[in-house]
């Protein structure tokens, strides 16, 4: 499906399924498909399950200009409104974490039935203080850094299932890293810590225990953040879990929800 936004461009949605709303929001670079292990899962037990992809990803037009963090979070929220959800449960893969950090600050917590940001820290900047950051990126070192090429982020074999249903999107609709990179760049100076110290809902940090961006022993310092936040560490998986292994994963958000 897909919904006419309020600049004209369009966005690819699918909504299925009754009962509570999930909301699914991917990674930079990728599409509704890598949520493909989760969405019988969740369907079969009851819940609304609600995946998309935002402008230049996926199914979803491509535009001119440089799209921020904040513009993804205004499509996610056009298309919340549309469908006229009510306190879904926001689960954000990478980049898809800082959306939804993005979409609370605007909404509030109360917009929320509970929150999972999965192999995202809330601030991806190292310094003195803070050594959840993204590898080793620092003020002094940001545009060498940032400009790498993303590659692998998974530790180990994607599942079959999804892998096939993300790459035949990626192989119709290829995504340009290049031309997305002020998107990329944007997202890594942001700082989301203060969002999280707010909540007044239940957080859960399912973070990969072998993800080449973070590191899964300074986990700490995300509950230090707030009393109202949990963290798993998933094992022998990288950065995107629920494709690496959607039984686990599932397993961890049914059992949280």
């Amino acid at each position: 499906m897909k919904l006419k936004l309020k600049s004209g461009a369009q966005i690819f949605f699918e909504d299925e399924g009754q009962g509570t709303p999930i909301l699914f929001l991917t990674g930079f670079g990728g599409n509704t498909e890598i949520w493909s292990g989760q969405v019988n899962f969740f369907l079969q037990r009851g819940y609304r399950v609600i995946r998309l992809d935002y402008l230049n990803h996926g199914q979803s037009d491509r535009v001119d200009g440089e799209l921020q963090i904040g513009d993804l979070a205004d499509e996610v929220l056009q298309l919340v409104d549309y469908l006229q959800l009510k306190e879904p449960i926001g689960i954000g893969n990478s980049m898809g974490a800082a959306v939804l950090w993005n979409i609370i600050n605007l909404r509030g917590w109360d917009f929320l039935n509970k929150a999972i940001f999965v192999d995202q820290s809330p601030k991806m900047l190292n310094d003195q203080q803070w050594y959840l950051g993204f590898k080793n990126l620092a003020e002094d070192n940001f545009d060498e850094v940032m400009n790498e090429p993303i590659v692998r982020p998974a530790y180990k074999h994607i599942d079959d299932f999804v892998f096939k249903n993300s790459k035949a999107i990626d192989s119709a609709y290829p995504f340009s890293q290049p031309r997305n990179r002020a998107l990329v760049k944007g997202h890594a100076k942001k700082d989301w810590r203060f969002v999280l110290e707010q909540a007044t809902k239940p957080v859960l940090f399912i973070m990969g225990e072998k993800s080449p961006f973070f590191d899964s022993t300074r986990t700490a310092e995300l509950s230090a953040l707030n009393a109202n936040i949990t963290v798993n560490i998933m094992k022998n998986v990288g950065h995107i879990p629920m494709a690496e292994d959607p039984t686990e994963f599932n397993r961890l958000v049914l059992q949280f929800v």
